[in-house]
């Protein structure tokens, strides 16, 4: 038996799909038994249930073999430390192992710690396998791409392997969840999945951690697999929102084309993150394909408001696109969500100052553009960091270092302690925040009362129009006194309002 373990990430409320350790059960061999358990389900106790697993299969003699873990930074991975130190604590005979984002960007510490025996780096649905055979005995740890594990008491990490593309592995196991549990309202609708029909992603942006993760590059799924999949996800299971969780949905034309024709018939109102340059670049006959597919709002990373900046982030865009695509979606139907990566090492005073008074001209061309602002926090890469950042030096060399409050807050953006941003500066960036989401109150922002919406719209005014953006005292006293329910950081992944926070 094996225990494919999604520790807590989120609140119950907020959970979606499992993707990840779905993925890797639809991939382990006929014959080979297992089982998902997601701590972001209610009243789910997970280290309560993985030792009842143990025991059950001790009885039963399919006992457990491993137990998988998926850990992203932040929040998953303080639950994952404390599940895993409970697990190893409980039963010492059971392999632990680790995939996903973090123990990719780091898996030294993970293995140094002591209670985890495997690490998988990458895409692991294949590594994941040979694993198991190396458990069995029947091969190396040095033989299986990915792995990583301790030596003669030290770390050892092999390189990862090539990666396979979505169709190369089964349709995700959705018998093997319950579907209903996981569908909830949002703005798009009464009941919200997710999906992912990509891996990776095919650019180079050096201030991203999916490619200092993971490199460039990206895999797509067939159209056709996409649209079975989610007509499963709508006709048996009452889906009609969705969240795609690729990293950039639209690549090729044709497959953009043919893909939003396909799922047209599902009636679906969905959200995805794209390029700038790439869906400027389609014809108005692809445009309308889009529209008729459903698309509500698309998620784009503008990120800074000077050309210089955006070539040190070795973006390949320019302002110039930012303008024109915001210019181009008004009045489609289809919003436009720009997100902003604030504080530049090298000037962040004036990054910011340029990158905000650039937000306010993108509002005047298409008022509907929602904006999400990030501060830049560095992460290893596998060439130059943006702005010269020696990210890498600077990282905890041990779990207990990564569970400390500060480089919580490192991993999730939320207030990164990095020397070139000062308070004034992250309190000028604040202020400009409230009266931007007070003046144009976000389609996503379902806890603010109606009453809340209007009153900051009107008191926001002047300071939108003069650029007054010192102190707005009474603009966040409206915002907490209209609040239906208190701000929620846990909210998973976009499907948080951006004005709670950022990732």
């Amino acid at each position: 038996m094996i225990l494919l373990v999604n520790p807590r990430v989120t609140k119950a409320r907020n959970r979606r799909f499992p993707l990840s350790v779905m993925s890797v059960g639809a991939a382990l061999p006929v014959g080979v038994s297992w089982e998902i358990l997601d701590g972001n389900l209610p009243h789910l106790d997970v280290l309560l249930a993985v030792g009842e697993r143990i025991e059950r299969g001790r009885a039963g003699g399919d006992p457990v073999t491993a137990i998988a873990l998926t850990v992203m930074p932040g929040p998953q991975l303080v639950a994952a430390v404390h599940l895993t130190r409970g697990i190893r604590q409980a039963f010492p005979e059971v392999a632990i192992v680790w995939g996903g984002y973090f123990p990719t960007l780091y898996p030294e510490p993970v293995l140094r710690s002591g209670d985890v025996d495997y690490v998988v780096r990458g895409q692991g649905e294949q590594t994941f396998v040979e694993l198991l055979e190396v458990l069995d005995g029947k091969r190396e740890p040095a033989s299986v791409a990915g792995l990583g594990w301790k030596e003669n008491g030290a770390p050892r990490v092999n390189a990862e392997r090539p990666w396979l593309g979505p169709d190369t592995f089964p349709t995700p196991p959705y018998d093997r969840i319950d579907v209903n549990a996981y569908l909830h309202p949002t703005f798009l609708g009464r009941r919200n999945g997710v999906y992912q029909s990509s891996i990776g992603c095919a650019y180079s942006c050096n201030f991203c951690g999916v490619i200092s993760a993971y490199g460039s590059l990206q895999k797509f799924e067939s159209p056709a697999r996409t649209e079975a999949n989610l007509a499963f996800l709508v006709e048996r299971h009452g889906m009609d929102a969705l969240h795609f969780y690729d990293n950039n949905f639209f690549a090729r034309e044709s497959r953009a084309e043919e893909l939003c024709g396909r799922i047209t018939r599902l009636n679906l109102r969905w959200w995805c993150e794209a390029r700038i340059d790439v869906l400027l670049g389609y014809s108005e006959k692809t445009w309308e394909t889009i529209r008729r597919s459903g698309l509500a709002m698309a998620f784009f990373g503008a990120e800074s408001g000077s050309d210089e900046r955006l070539r040190k982030m070795s973006k390949n865009l320019t302002t110039g696109q930012t303008r024109a695509l915001a210019a181009r979606m008004r009045g489609s139907g289809i919003v436009p969500e720009y997100s902003f990566v604030l504080g530049d090492p090298d000037d962040p005073e004036d990054d910011i100052a340029t990158t905000l008074a650039f937000i306010r001209e993108l509002k005047g061309i298409n008022p509907e553009l929602e904006v999400i602002l990030y501060f830049y926090t560095p992460t290893p890469q596998r060439r130059g960091t943006y702005g010269g950042v020696d990210a890498v030096s600077t990282t905890p060399a041990t779990l207990e270092e990564w569970l400390e409050p500060e480089w919580v807050d490192w991993m999730t953006h939320e207030n990164p302690r990095v020397p070139w941003l000062s308070g004034a500066l992250k309190a000028r960036v604040d202020g400009f925040e409230t009266v931007l989401k007070s003046r144009f109150p976000s389609l996503q922002d379902e806890k603010t009362a109606r009453w809340g919406k209007v009153l900051g719209r009107i008191l926001s005014r002047r300071r939108w129009e003069t650029g007054d953006f010192d102190d707005p005292r009474l603009l966040r006293g409206v915002r907490r006194l209209a609040r239906r329910a208190p701000p929620d950081r846990q909210e998973y992944g976009h499907l948080r309002p951006p004005s709670e926070g950022r990732r």
